[in-house]
């Protein structure tokens, strides 16, 4: 039997393996191609496939099929985790320019792009005189940088940083395209940065979930080249627990093309799929979790009970939310771009059938909790007082069973009067679900 033809630990390289993303695509090299020369901003969850679309983006036979040749457009890419505290504007200057240097096919560019890299004083007027020199050649750049984010939350990189980056921009054939985790202006470490006219040059792109067609294109083309086929039953399961998600489908794939390789029967094969899947999953479903802010986090946790309470069509509406946490509708929004909710057919469920159970155990106490309710009782009095009355008291005797550290959490959601009954309700049905 052939190799693993699924892969999920590093970003796709090879052109021939990426699949969809064809508007996305169009959108970011139609920017580049008109007069303006456009830049974009991709914004994207953690495991959602930016980096990889990065690498198609850069291949030289890519951007040739999209009218950018590379004799004539330097791609430069860049991944921003490298940036750490120590590193302010002039040291990344120099790491882009040597970047920009390797990749640069005119002599007389590169030849003044290695002079500039041992300038120490660095600044914007000397890279003006740079892509000056660009201009006249009839030469473009783009700046690939991933994770910008690690730029935006830098305290090294001040107001001057991005009104510099901006002239160039906007005054010479330079394009940048940045990806983040958010949208660029929600994390900046400053107003005065926030307030900077630098993130109006781009256009904010959205990478979210596959399409189903896309998700069906990528086991079928992955699977052509072996003699393995996944059962109707098979591709069904996958698709419960890794939704329309690029990294979770091509490890539910991956472990499941494994148990086909062992000559396990169906059953065993998805017993082992379901299994070896919770366990990939677990860490990334945390990091989301820990990326999320505390409306974000109700929402989701309100999407759990209810997903638990309509197996196994794990669906509710929004008037279902609205019930539970009435502020939802903007979050709902907000988490669909994210692609941990999705709409299906005028409702609602959460991506992955294995998001609801994680989120309700995260939830729950544990037994070797080190601190008793009564402590926590008396140390949070203010919280306290948000649950009085007769109304409160089923979810007075929730409270012991919630997780430490997140009862502040459940206090702040049950704290409107008209859901906290309907909210106390749910989270007892599920106390006995998730232990």
């Amino acid at each position: 039997m052939l190799d693993n033809p699924f892969t999920y630990g590093n970003p796709i390289s090879d052109p021939h393996r990426f699949v969809g993303r064809d508007r996305e695509v169009e959108q970011i090299f139609g920017r580049l191609r008109n007069e303006e020369f456009e830049s974009s901003s991709l914004v994207g969850d953690r495991r959602i496939g930016k980096t990889s679309l990065f690498n198609y983006l850069a291949d030289p036979r890519v951007r040739a099929q999209h009218s950018l040749l590379p004799e004539q457009y330097v791609f430069v890419y860049a991944d921003l985790q490298m940036v750490d505290e120590t590193m302010g504007p002039v040291r990344l200057w120099h790491w882009l320019l040597k970047l920009m240097r390797q990749q640069c096919k005119d002599k007389g560019v590169a030849e003044f792009v290695a002079a500039l890299e041992q300038d120490e004083r660095l600044d914007t007027f000397a890279l003006d005189e740079l892509f000056e020199q660009v201009d006249d050649k009839g030469q473009h750049v783009v700046f690939l940088l991933d994770e910008f984010e690690h730029i935006t939350s830098n305290g090294n990189f001040g107001p001057d940083f991005y009104y510099g980056l901006r002239s160039l921009v906007i005054h010479h054939q330079l394009a940048l395209v940045t990806s983040s985790r958010r949208e660029l202006i929600e994390l900046c470490h400053s107003e005065a940065i926030k307030s900077s006219p630098f993130f109006n040059i781009f256009a904010n792109i959205n990478l979210g979930l596959f399409s189903q067609a896309d998700a069906d294109r990528l086991i079928r083309q992955s699977l052509s080249r072996t003699e393995v086929q996944f059962s109707e039953r098979e591709i069904k399961e996958v698709f419960d627990l890794a939704g329309l998600h690029p990294y979770f489908l091509q490890a539910a794939c991956w472990v499941l093309y494994e148990s086909h390789r062992k000559d396990l029967d169906e059953q065993a094969r998805t017993r082992l799929l379901a299994t070896q899947f919770d366990q990939e999953a677990a860490p990334h479903l945390a990091d989301y979790w820990g990326n999320s802010d505390d409306y974000e986090k109700i929402v989701l946790t309100a999407a759990a009970l209810l997903e638990q309470k309509t197996k196994p069509e794990r669906e509710f509406s929004l008037t279902d939310l609205h019930a539970l946490f009435a502020g939802s509708e903007p979050t709902v929004k907000h988490l669909e771009k994210r692609g941990l909710l999705i709409p299906v057919n005028g409702r609602y469920r959460l991506f992955s059938s294995t998001l609801s159970p994680w989120i309700l155990y995260q939830i729950t106490a544990e037994l070797s909790e080190q601190q008793t309710f009564p402590e926590w009782w008396k140390e949070n009095q203010k919280a306290a007082e948000r649950i009085t009355g007769k109304q409160a008291e089923p979810l007075r005797r929730i409270l012991p069973k919630i997780r430490t550290n997140y009862r502040q959490l459940i206090i702040t959601w049950a704290s409107d009067p008209q859901t906290i009954g309907a909210v106390a309700s749910l989270l007892n049905s599920a106390l006995s679900f998730a232990h």
